[in-house]
């Protein structure tokens, strides 16, 4: 699917309650407005780097934040929000990526929230989907576009982003042990930034 086709696709979902986010039988967020070029420039210029192109329009063109994979993507400030109220450039400083460091690495930017300190980014520059996890950030084999496209066709993502593996855990109800399936690890290569030379 092109561009212009995939952009119709998630207008499309992204109208309808039901079908909104991956979490919309539990809350449906409001669709943000789109957000109007000032916006983008204003957010390009705080940020120090332009969006993705994709990015870009999706955020121009569908909405602000609202509609997408997990919770919904998270918009620029004006759109939609996560649930703490952080628009993407207050979340660039306050996700850590690693141990060592404070903040997202420059250039990427949180998509969504899964939960259970569960994210997906993107590398601005490369258009590359990233996982981060308490293990830190994780560059998956797709591209935004494969992303949103395996969203559009219905894919379960989050058991894209992870092997999984049984663990005991205690009922908070019952109090008894019980098996729980439980992400182990994320699928991808660690992500290490290369800049061009």
């Amino acid at each position: 699917m092109n561009e212009n086709e995939l952009i119709q696709a998630i207008k499309q979902r992204a109208n309808n309650e039901k079908t909104r986010t991956d979490y919309a039988d539990r809350f449906c967020p409001e669709l943000a407005r789109p957000a109007p070029p000032h916006a983008v420039l204003q957010a390009e210029f705080a940020l120090g780097f332009p969006l993705h192109p994709l990015h870009r329009r999706v955020l121009m063109d569908v909405g602000n934040g609202g509609f997408g994979p997990g919770d919904g993507l998270i918009g620029l400030p004006g759109g939609r929000l996560d649930d703490d109220g952080r628009s993407l450039i207050e979340l660039r400083s306050v996700l850590w990526s690693g141990p060592e460091s404070a903040g997202l690495p420059e250039k990427v930017l949180a998509l969504c929230d899964w939960g259970d300190s569960v994210w997906s980014c993107i590398d601005e520059e490369t258009g590359a989907v990233l996982t981060l996890d308490e293990s830190g950030l994780t560059e998956t084999p797709w591209s935004f576009h494969t992303w949103l496209t395996y969203w559009l066709n219905g894919e379960h993502l989050f058991e894209k982003m992870f092997t999984f593996q049984e663990r005991p855990i205690i009922n908070p109800f019952t109090k008894q042990v019980m098996m729980a399936r439980a992400p182990a690890s994320a699928i991808g290569t660690p992500y290490k930034r290369t800049d061009p030379s």
